[in-house]
């Protein structure tokens, strides 16, 4: 077992074993499992330049060069946590919208498994008493105003010990943390894929999921340091629009909109 996990036994994440589980008509039906590899980002990207079907899904137990936002590196000891990719073709539209969709289906699921209250920390984080616990990228290709895919990628704490990894040991937080016990994987990953399903089609419903992720906003309301490239805004987190953009009030009463990057709470 790697350092750092809390194991609840062998568990079958295989092909066959997960789609007998599932009851989604297209996510994850395609689905491919790896023990190792660079990242599950980049064999979803190859696999959607080839014409992979929606709702493909990547899954491995580790990851050598996982990525993060902004072009960190992600750390999950292999072998204990939930990480994957999941091919999605949107329109440009819903496009700006899927961290919304995997957001609220990460909080989602947790809630259906684990019986825990999950929050959403502007773009595309969600924690747990203010620790992470997950965390979202995605990728896409346009050609023009169409988008031709988009990959969404997912890193969610089960069985990982935070307090292993002094790097993180204060910020991040898993499923065995919250719960003191190994949780199985597979019932958090079937849960997880249905969500992405059901929040996938309401958005291509035109069902107003922005609404629901901006409630579950922990960053709203709170005094922030906001960070967009090469520029720092300071103030207060005071909403956000229909297309996920972050309005920041600075003291002197300017109303800043940031469309990415990313927000801390201020101390005080």
């Amino acid at each position: 077992m790697a350092a750092g996990l809390l194991s609840s036994g062998d568990e079958d994440l295989s092909p066959d074993n997960v789609k007998r589980h599932l009851s989604t008509r297209f996510v994850g039906q395609a689905f491919h499992y790896f023990p190792s590899v660079t990242s599950t980002m980049d064999v979803a990207r190859a696999l959607a330049v080839g014409g992979a079907p929606e709702g493909s899904v990547v899954l491995a137990e580790e990851q050598r060069q996982g990525r993060g936002r902004l072009g960190r590196a992600w750390l999950s000891p292999p072998g204990g946590n939930l990480t994957l990719s999941i091919i999605l073709r949107p329109t440009l539209r819903e496009l700006s919208r899927l961290t919304m969709v995997a957001s609220l289906a990460v909080v989602q699921a947790i809630r259906q498994v684990a019986t825990q209250e999950a929050a959403i920390k502007w773009p595309n984080d969600v924690l747990i008493s203010g620790r992470k616990i997950c965390g979202l990228l995605v990728d896409s290709q346009l050609q023009g105003e169409a988008v031709e895919w988009a990959v969404v990628g997912i890193g969610l704490n089960v069985n990982m010990e935070p307090a292993f990894f002094p790097e993180i040991a204060d910020s991040a937080t898993s499923l065995y943390r919250e719960l003191g016990r190994p949780v199985e994987r597979l019932p958090v990953l079937i849960a997880l894929l249905a969500s992405m399903e059901d929040y996938y089609v309401a958005l291509r419903l035109g069902k107003p999921i922005q609404r629901e992720w901006a409630r579950r906003l922990e960053t709203v309301g709170k005094s922030v340091v906001a960070r967009e490239g090469n520029r720092v805004v300071e103030g207060v987190a005071e909403a956000v629009d229909d297309e996920g953009h972050l309005l920041v009030r600075r003291s002197d009463g300017t109303l800043v909109h940031l469309v990415a990057g990313e927000a801390t709470l201020r101390r005080v």
